[in-house]
């Protein structure tokens, strides 16, 4: 739609990213690191998280180093040394970005980071696959949304998605042609001698054709949100601008007043995030509701650890929903199937306890192209009698 400046050397964060992501396996295992950084920071201080990270990285290095089989000791002692110059980076607090995210496969010289204006769960593990929930839950607080200022001068949007806010633009109004004017009326320099009838004709004609390019432009924005997949937008603008703007979006539109000093788009950000909040926690609670009527009239729902797992062992989930502040275990088939805990599949096959249930349900999903969503503490209550977790399902 409208190009928008660049973001430096933060790596972009979509969906598409989160499904690499989940990919990442290794057969010694990936290293996962997530940490939270204040960009304040001296560069040469030892702050607290940089001692909490070396702290955490000696406790993995000593895990490493008890593990008896040999092959993968080695391998692990040797990535984490060869990872120095991928620490360094990542404890930067010159380079963008307040949370930091480093996935490294033990086996492959090879590592993705993403940097989040958002902080993360400080913490290292080392599993068979990228571990990505932390990940989810950070990205989810913060779903993509727009941000859309209004005014007689034009229009100007912002795209904000994942802890990053990118200034997309805008349209502006161009009122001063001789195609607004009435026409064998008198030009805009010499109408006030002419009297208030040719004034309020032409005045009138500028507002009808400020009103006409602000419905163009909201038309506009309807398409950007389709193809960005906003959750929500937001419309900032004095009436009747922006009741004519929000008249041409469909979805969670909320309209506020005008804004002297927009500002950068972090700050439009901060100035409408208590909305934004707002926007996910309805849209997770309309989300919970769906699952949980679709499942009590016998339709395409599903609610609770049992019933979720195997519509996504069947492939069934069009969207999975997870409580956040929530944990399950369970059981793990060899074949990949999840199972509830202390359940026994059909024939017997060769079965591991699960104590990261969350993660095998994200993986699940994400590998048959389903959505996961996180949802907030005001949208889990709905699912709160039902181990926190559902699913709205394709049939």
């Amino acid at each position: 739609m409208w190009p928008g400046p660049s973001e430096g050397d933060v790596v972009r964060f979509d969906r598409a990213a989160l499904r690499e992501v989940v990919s990442i396996s290794d057969e010694l295992g990936v290293l996962s690191f997530y940490v939270t950084v204040d960009p304040r920071a001296d560069p040469g201080s030892r702050p607290a998280w940089r001692i909490k990270f070396a702290n955490d990285l000696g406790e993995l290095r000593g895990r490493a180093e008890a593990d008896p089989e040999r092959a993968r000791r080695t391998a692990v002692l040797k990535r984490l040394d060869g990872l120095e110059r991928d620490f360094h980076a990542l404890l930067d607090p010159s380079r963008p970005g307040v949370g930091r995210v480093l996935f490294a496969p033990v086996g492959r010289d090879e590592a993705r980071t993403f940097s989040f204006q958002l902080p993360v769960a400080d913490q290292m593990v080392l599993e068979a696959t990228a571990y990505v929930r932390p990940l989810v839950n950070t990205v989810e607080t913060a779903p993509p949304a727009g941000i859309v200022v209004v005014s007689r001068d034009g229009t100007r949007v912002v795209d904000y998605r994942y802890g990053q806010a990118e200034d997309l633009g805008g349209m502006r109004f161009e009122i001063d042609s001789d195609d607004w004017r009435d026409p064998g009326g008198p030009s805009r320099t010499d109408y006030p001698s002419h009297g208030t009838p040719y004034r309020d004709r032409f005045e009138k004609r500028v507002a009808d054709n400020v009103a006409r390019l602000t419905r163009e432009a909201g038309q506009r924005v309807a398409e950007e949100a389709a193809n960005r997949g906003w959750t929500a937008t937001v419309v900032l603008g004095d009436p009747p601008l922006g009741e004519i703007l929000a008249g041409e979006l469909s979805g969670d539109v909320i309209q506020l007043g005008s804004v002297a000093e927009p500002g950068s788009p972090t700050k439009l950000v901060e100035r409408v995030r208590p909305q934004l909040e707002q926007a996910r926690t309805r849209l997770g609670a309309l989300l919970a509701g769906q699952a949980r009527d679709g499942a009590l009239s016998g339709g395409r729902g599903s609610l609770g650890l049992a019933d979720t797992l195997g519509a996504l062992n069947d492939s069934r989930v069009a969207q999975l929903l997870l409580d956040e502040s929530r944990e399950w275990s369970g059981r793990c088939a060899a074949d990949g199937l999840l199972y509830p805990p202390y359940a026994t599949p059909p024939g017997n096959p060769e079965i591991t306890e699960e104590p990261r249930m969350g993660e095998r349900m994200i993986e699940r999903a994400l590998d048959i192209d389903a959505e996961v969503i996180v949802l907030d503490g005001g949208a889990a209550e709905a699912l709160a009698d039902v181990d926190g977790v559902g699913a709205i399902l394709r049939w």
